[in-house]
């Protein structure tokens, strides 16, 4: 089978590598679909930890059929999560706990959306109430808007969307947000300032993943408002002001590996929403290019106003 292989910084490469078996009381999976997340293209630049990397990393967001295995029907089609970071392969081993079956008449590139979709849910879950909310979401990549799109929904009052990329930020305008603002073309604590009569925003998500981007949340929330930490930053060590949280009393919350939570319930929840229409994210999809060409399309999503929001793999 083809795999991708992350060889240096910024560089990969298609290999051919042995069928993998169907583990014992598990499945094995063909792969139809995987999107490109942002955390895949910090892995590709710098976050491997070793080249050459293991075939497979780091995909995780896929749409595959059964092909073998225990508890589901061959030719069942599922949304595969990928825990060991490794779908970036024609076939996927995969434990029965890490798929959903996907809803009858949803398309496998409508469904790997719900990935994503799950993981910015699954952050909701832990925050608070936001009706009649102020929310800033710093960073309009494709989970920034999710955000965008799900906390309109959830009843906040305003959502102002902060990017550095025009695409993007047209996208937001589109998909959810109230109000947009252009990092590099305007002072973002300015102007959420003068849009709370100095008050500041209730939420603040982080989706990005920088000393710079979380600084900035730190300036835009109000006293004792909450932050989510949703971006994952790409080293171990970040110089955050943590006087200035500690002098506004934040409350923060954190989210990362969704796909460990107990029955994937955030995951379910988000196929749901897209095979009944609550919630499409499929305007967010500006790309779609075979699997032959996964490398160029991780140089695509990395590329500031290239244009791409959403990229997927066809395989």
């Amino acid at each position: 089978m083809r795999a991708l292989q992350y060889t240096s910084p910024s560089e990969a490469r298609l290999v051919e590598v042995p069928d993998p078996d169907c583990p014992e009381g598990g499945l094995l999976l063909q792969v139809e679909v995987s999107g490109i997340c942002g955390s895949d293209i910090h892995f590709w630049q710098d976050r491997v930890g070793g080249y050459p990397a293991t075939p497979g990393h780091s995909g995780h967001e896929c749409v595959g059929v059964v092909l073998d295995g225990t508890g589901l029907t061959p030719g069942t089609r599922v949304l595969a999560l990928a825990p060991e970071y490794d779908g970036f392969a024609e076939l996927l081993p995969a434990s029965p706990e890490s798929v959903i079956p996907t809803p009858n008449g949803l398309s496998p590139e409508r469904a790997v959306l719900g990935q994503q979709l799950g993981t910015v849910i699954y952050c909701c879950r832990k925050l608070p109430n936001v009706l009649d909310a102020t929310v800033v979401v710093v960073g309009q990549g494709p989970a920034g808007l999710l955000f965008s799109m799900l906390l309109n929904q959830m009843g906040a009052r305003t959502v102002i969307g902060v990017d550095v990329q025009e695409c993007r930020l047209r996208m937001a305008a589109k998909v959810g947000a109230s109000r947009v603002i252009h990092a590099k073309k305007e002072e973002v604590a300015s102007v959420v300032q003068a849009r709370t009569k100095g008050i500041m925003a209730d939420l603040v998500v982080e989706a990005v993943g920088t000393a710079e981007t979380i600084n900035l949340c730190t300036r835009l929330v109000r006293k004792h408002g909450h932050i989510a930490l949703f971006g994952v930053p790409k080293t171990d060590v970040l110089p955050v002001d943590i006087e200035a949280l500690l002098r506004k009393n934040v409350h923060i919350h954190t989210s990362v590996l969704a796909q460990r939570e107990p029955g994937l319930r955030s995951f379910r929840l988000a196929l749901d929403m897209i095979a009944t229409g609550r919630l499409d994210p499929w305007p967010l999809v500006t790309h779609r290019l075979p699997f032959s060409q996964i490398v160029e399309g991780l140089a695509l999503a990395s590329t500031p106003d290239s244009g791409a929001v959403k990229v997927l793999l066809d395989y």
